[in-house]
């Protein structure tokens, strides 16, 4: 299906394994990607009794449609599971290369199961998902653990999405920060991946995403961005902020 990379990596930190699913089709067709793909991945795992902070609450995250395409803004992607703030359904939407990453790393999204019983982090590097030792970034901040990852593996184009100390910690409105300084700041997200004793992802890849016309998207994509380059919202909001 163009548009896609066409699997979801389903990593199960209980029982330490990792393994590559089918995208469901009709749920990308129903909701495109992004927060919508995520809350009907997210709504067939939990009911009104999962614990926020337990094994079965998993934590999701998904690229959108468009992310990694090459358009304005088109870099998004969201973390979703039941909240431990609010205790409903909550997700946060985050920015910079992350997405995109994922995304050429060949996954559309990654599903986070169970709960480690030591630190780890999650590497990806085309389509190979590997989890590794992370006690020795546990307890650094999320500058230095992107840091340590960057060097550890010689590259500084490796995308990461990590916790620092508040997850760990399990505040329950903690962030997952990416990128020295951009974050998914919303509903405590933070807070359920260092519940899973989860301190990073990590990915890179090099895979291209299908598309069905890729010359005409393009043009369509400088369009687009000529249209946001001058738009009023965006002159507001280069003036005010996001908030106005």
């Amino acid at each position: 299906m163009n548009g896609y990379m066409g699997k979801i990596l389903v990593v199960d930190l209980t029982k330490n394994e990792l393994k590559d699913e089918p995208l469901n089709e009709q749920y990308a067709r129903d909701f495109l990607g992004g927060g919508g793909i995520a809350c009907r991945y997210l709504a067939d795992m939990i009911d009104e009794k999962t614990d926020p902070l337990g094994p079965d609450n998993p934590l999701i995250f998904m690229a959108g449609l468009l992310t990694g395409t090459g358009g304005p803004s088109f870099s998004r992607w969201v973390v979703a599971s039941r909240s431990p703030y609010t205790t409903f359904y909550g997700d946060a939407n985050g920015s910079a290369h992350f997405g995109s990453e994922l995304r050429f790393s060949g996954y559309d999204g990654i599903i986070i199961k169970g709960k480690s019983e030591k630190p780890v982090y999650l590497y990806i590097k085309d389509g190979k998902p590997e989890l590794k030792d992370a006690s020795g970034l546990w307890g650094k901040d999320t500058h230095e653990t992107q840091a340590a990852i960057r060097k550890e593996y010689d590259d500084q184009r490796t995308r990461i999405a990590c916790i620092g100390q508040a997850g760990e910690n399990q505040v329950l409105f903690a962030n997952i920060m990416t990128q020295d300084g951009h974050c998914a700041g919303r509903a405590g997200m933070g807070c359920v991946m260092g519940s899973k004793k989860l301190k990073a992802i990590a990915v890179r890849g090099k895979a291209k995403i299908p598309m069905a016309d890729p010359e005409k998207f393009r043009e369509i994509a400088r369009e687009a961005m000529e249209e946001v380059k001058t738009g009023f919202v965006t002159q507001v909001q280069h003036d005010t902020g996001t908030c106005g």
